[in-house]
C-alpha cells in the first residue's frame, strides 16, 4: 500500500494507475451498487470550456453506463433528473456516456484505478487534489454518494464546480456548500434560492436572464472570458455571488463540452 503522497503522484504520472476510486457502495438514491472515480489528476484535461480540472464519474458498478441509460438503471446515479433520455424531454443530458464514462467504466473493471485502503492510504486524498481544480460529478449526480466524500476530496482544492438535481431532497442537503442547484425553470430558481441554494439554470435560447442571475462567463454568450478551472462561480453557497444561467444551444452544446 502507498503511504506517502509523492509516491502516489509518481504512480499516477507513470500511468501505473489512471486515477483513483473515491467511493464504492450503495447509491444514496436507490441503494444499487455504484462507484465514483476521479481521473485527469496529473494530466491536464484539454477541455476548452472547463480547462484543467480533475474529472469525476459516478456510475453503476455492475452495468456499463450506456446500457444503464437504455434500461433506466442510470436512475441510480442520476435520480429523477428531467434531462435523462428515458424521460424524453425536449432537452437531453449533454453527457455522451458511450465516450468518457464508458472508457472510465471499462478501465475500472480492468483494475486501472487505485483503491483507497487497498492501494493507497485514504488519508492521502485531500493532499492528492491540493491546489487543483475539481469537478464534482462530470457524470452522475453528486448526491448519489455521501457528501462527506466530496468534502474530504475537495478540502484543499483551488477551485471546484458541482451541480445537483437532488437539492429538493434530504440526500442533497449536504451539498449546498459544494454544488449549485440545477434549476430547470424560473420557478426552480425561486424555490432553491429561498432554501439557501445558489442555482445553475439552462434557459431557452430566447428566454430572459433573471435579475438575480449572471450569464456563465465561460459560455459562448458570456464571451468565453474564462474557463471553469479559474472562474470559481459554481462553488455553491460557500461564496456570495449571483445565480448562474446559460443558454440551451441545441442539445446543451455549451455544457456538453464539459466532459472529455
Amino acid at each position: 500500500m502507498i503511504n506517502d503522497i509523492e509516491t502516489l503522484r509518481r504512480a499516477l504520472k507513470r500511468a501505473e494507475y489512471s486515477g483513483v476510486v473515491l467511493h464504492e457502495g450503495p447509491s444514496r438514491i436507490d441503494g444499487k451498487p455504484i462507484v465514483a472515480i476521479a481521473c485527469r489528476i496529473t494530466d491536464a484535461s484539454n477541455n476548452e470550456k472547463t480547462g484543467a480540472m480533475v474529472q469525476t464519474f459516478i456510475m453503476r458498478r455492475d452495468i456499463a453506463p450506456h446500457e444503464a441509460l437504455k434500461t433506466g438503471d442510470d436512475a441510480s446515479v442520476c435520480g429523477d433528473c428531467p434531462l435523462r433520455p428515458i424521460n424524453k424531454g425536449a432537452t437531453r443530458c449533454y453527457v455522451r456516456v458511450y465516450q468518457a464514462p464508458l472508457s472510465v467504466w471499462n478501465a475500472y473493471h480492468r483494475g486501472r484505478y487505485a483503491i483507497p485502503g487497498v492501494d493507497f492510504d485514504a488519508a492521502l486524498l485531500p493532499k492528492l487534489f491540493e491546489g487543483l481544480s475539481f469537478r464534482i460529478g462530470s457524470y452522475g449526480d453528486p448526491a448519489a454518494i455521501p457528501a462527506s466524500i466530496w468534502k474530504t476530496a475537495t478540502r484543499r482544492v483551488k477551485n471546484r464546480t458541482g451541480y445537483t438535481h437532488q437539492w429538493r431532497k434530504r440526500i442533497g442537503a449536504g451539498l449546498k456548500g459544494l454544488c449549485m442547484a440545477s434549476a430547470d425553470n424560473e420557478s426552480d430558481v425561486a424555490t432553491a434560492t429561498a432554501r439557501g441554494w445558489r442555482t445553475f439554470r439552462v434557459r431557452k435560447h430566447d428566454a430572459p436572464t433573471l435579475a438575480n442571475e449572471s450569464v456563465c462567463p465561460a459560455s459562448k454568450e458570456g464571451g468565453q472570458r474564462v474557463q471553469c478551472d479559474t472562474c470559481g462561480l459554481c462553488q455553491g453557497a460557500t461564496i456570495a455571488a449571483r445565480n448562474i444561467v446559460i443558454a440551451d444551444h441545441g442539445l446543451m452544446d455549451a455544457r456538453r463540452r464539459a466532459v472529455t
